[in-house]
Parts: C-alpha cells; structure tokens; sequence
C-alpha cells in the first residue's frame, strides 16, 4: 500500500489507481486498499468508479482519520453525480460518528443545498464558520471546497 500512496503523493494517479486495482485481486477486503483505490479514481475524475470502492473501505472497517475521510470522499463523490439521497445518508451517517468533524458538515450543507434545502445548509455552514473555521480539517479540504462553491449545481 505504501507504493500506492508514493504514486499517489507524486501524482502518479494513473499508476496509482492501476497499481490497486491490481493488488485488490489478491487483497480484496483490504480496507485501506479499498480506500486508496476510491482516491486514485477520484483523482482521475472518476467519481462513480471510486464509490464503490469507498464503500467497500467502509464495509471492510476502515478506521483513525482515514475512515472519516472516507466518508468525507464518498459522500463528496456520490453528491458530484447527482446521487443527493445517499450522499446525504452517509455524511450524515459519518456525522454521528464523527460528530466533531467539521468537514463533515460542510460537505453535509452542500448536500442540503443540492436537496433545496438551502436556509438548513446556510445554518449549518455558518455554525462550522462561527465554530471551526481554523480547523485543520477545513483547512485539509480547503481545496475541494472552494472548488465546489461555484460548482454546486454540476454533476459530473
């Protein structure tokens, strides 16, 4: 795994995501390969390709900091394609888990915005604003987030 996350590191996403594909044969329910497989598909912008295999993390027991950013990630990716219903499910299913993690609730009020349910996710970003705005997790999905913000409304 550690090669896969280097590729990952030096943005050999490609490799990378060729390279986990092809250790799942042999380690299948390996969670942290299940997760570093969901991301070099989601850094391909292969957003429907990498949900499954968030799932799969997940189911197979992910655990720290990095089964948060599974749920961060899967719940990101099932809103990018349009599926508002389950990425609502399971950021908010990340939510009880991790209910101190304010990216959670960030990618959570996106979802709410997508689902018109704009003044709950206005509510709920302003809390983490007021609350957790120098938060390293904010900060980690910095990025993403900003990129979002214009891009609401797109599927990909």
């Amino acid at each position: 795994m550690n090669q896969i996350q280097i590729l990952l590191d030096e943005g050999e996403v490609g490799k990378a995501r060729l390279e986990a594909l092809d250790r799942l044969k042999q380690e299948g329910e390996n969670a942290g390969l299940n997760y570093l497989c969901a991301v070099s598909h989601d850094a391909q912008g292969m957003e429907r390709e990498a949900i499954p295999f968030y799932e799969k993390a997940i189911d197979h027991g992910i655990q720290g900091d990095l089964r948060i950013q599974t749920y961060i990630q899967w719940g990101s990716s099932l809103r990018c394609t349009g599926k508002y219903y389950e990425a609502k499910e399971v950021l908010e299913k990340g939510g009880q888990e991790f209910p101190g993690n304010p990216a959670i609730h960030v990618f959570h009020a996106m979802t709410l915005y997508n689902l018109e349910q704009s003044s709950l996710a206005v509510e709920q970003l302003l809390s983490v604003l007021g609350s957790h705005a120098d938060s390293p997790w904010v900060k980690k999905y910095q990025k993403a987030i900003s990129f979002y913000a214009a891009r609401l409304d797109k599927i990909w």
